[in-house]
Parts: structure tokens; C-alpha cells; sequence
């Protein structure tokens, strides 16, 4: 089994990249394997309650972990009361510490 981060950067609502990602995270869980999410820039506006993104919305309720970066958030005007459940903060640091412990990091 291995060990996955995927870095979502691009808005889901405008960017094809993003469902093509979301939907690789999530065969690699259906797969077995441990998958995180972090979200950062446009792609924290898929995290806002109330925002229908299928295959983000897939992914969280198959269980992957996903972090929203608190900058990003902040520069977007969301607070953590406009998250939906389930969603962490965490900043980009995480990927250097995926990186070190040999997960695999996957940008878009």
C-alpha cells in the first residue's frame, strides 16, 4: 500500500484538471491505499459548505483526509465556520514532511 498527498490548486468549478484528479485520489483509495487531500489557492472554494463539487464531495465522504491551507482561506474571506465538516487546516509545510516520509506528492 502506498501513501499519497494530492495538492489541488485549481478552482474545481472551472478546471477540468481538478475532476481528473479528484477522481484518480479516489480509485487509489478504492484501491487500498492512504490518500490526503490539501487544498490550497482556488481549489478552497470546493471546502466552503454549501458548495456541490461531486468528485471532492466523493472523496470526502469515502474518508481521505483533507486539509484546506489557512492562507488560502484567508485571502478568500473563509473562515473555519464556513467549512465543510471534516475539512483540516494545514499549510503547504505538509508537503515537505509527505515528501520526507517518502509519500508520493501529486501537484495540480
Amino acid at each position: 500500500m502506498s501513501r499519497y498527498l494530492f495538492v489541488q490548486s485549481q478552482d474545481p468549478f472551472t478546471e477540468v484538471r481538478s475532476t481528473v484528479q479528484f477522481d484518480l485520489a479516489h480509485r487509489l483509495v478504492s484501491a487500498g491505499h492512504s490518500v490526503r487531500l490539501l487544498l490550497v489557492q482556488n481549489a478552497v472554494m470546493a471546502a466552503r459548505r454549501g458548495a456541490v463539487c461531486d468528485g471532492f464531495d466523493a472523496l470526502l465522504r469515502s474518508g481521505v483526509a483533507v486539509d484546506a491551507d489557512p492562507f488560502s482561506l484567508q485571502q478568500r474571506d473563509i473562515g473555519s465556520d464556513h467549512l465543510k465538516a471534516g475539512i483540516g487546516r494545514a499549510g503547504p509545510e505538509q508537503v515537505i514532511d509527505a515528501m520526507l516520509a517518502g509519500d508520493k506528492v501529486i501537484w495540480n
